[in-house]
């Protein structure tokens, strides 16, 4: 085979994969916040995945046959709501005893764990809550503390700055606080606040090394 062609061959199989999965890049707390329709605290007290014929898994494993994965639709997971950080309009019309969660390839799906105290945020569509690998949602005793501090109030507070990794330009520089590509240090130490004249600069909160660039004195 010429070897003009295959690194061709590759690019194409490379696309393809790329295509049949979740294209989300890792969303930023203080972003995701600020995008989302609700921003909670809950509880997993359980789950079920259901499948595109709109039976659940608990059905079929009562008769010992479990569809092919390309069958899953989503999961449906009952939870208790600890605490409300953000709501709009939308999520206060919509069931807050469970959220789904896309369970199909592709679709940028995630599982929880029964059990679970979780951070969520996300969106809402045809009256249910989502959360997916697009918005954050972590077990709360994971957070830190400038996470803490954002959604306890200044990430409500400075929806009109951003985080933003160093390699994308989308928001005017001023209104941006830089990140490294795909680190978490950053949010988990400081928020991104907006001074006087409007630009956007980290918050120091807690004493971890992370070094911030253009960080608020």
């Amino acid at each position: 085979m010429s070897g003009r062609v295959l690194p061709w061959i590759c690019l194409f199989l490379g696309l393809m994969k790329f295509s049949s999965a979740c294209s989300c890049y890792m969303p930023r707390y203080q972003n995701s916040f600020c995008n989302a329709e609700f921003a909670i605290t809950a509880n997993v007290t359980s789950s079920e995945l259901f499948f595109r014929d709109g039976r659940s898994l608990s059905s079929y494993e009562q008769e010992s046959v479990i569809p092919d994965r390309h069958q899953r639709l989503e999961y449906n997971y009952s939870i208790d709501v600890l605490d409300i950080f953000k709501t709009t309009p939308t999520f206060e019309t919509v069931d807050q005893n469970y959220v789904t969660s896309d369970a199909f390839d592709g679709s940028c799906g995630i599982e929880l764990s029964v059990g679970t105290v979780y951070y969520m945020t996300g969106y809402v569509r045809e009256g249910h809550m989502v959360v997916s690998s697009c918005f954050t949602t972590a077990p709360f005793s994971e957070l830190k503390a400038g996470h803490l501090e954002g959604i306890r109030g200044l990430y409500a507070d400075n929806c009109k700055c951003r985080v933003n990794e160093l390699m994308m330009e989308k928001w005017k520089k001023k209104k941006v606080c830089q990140a490294e590509w795909y680190s978490p240090c950053e949010e988990a130490q400081a928020v991104c606040v907006k001074r006087k004249g409007g630009k956007c600069v980290w918050r120091h909160i807690a004493d971890e090394p992370c070094l911030l660039d253009d960080e608020d004195k």
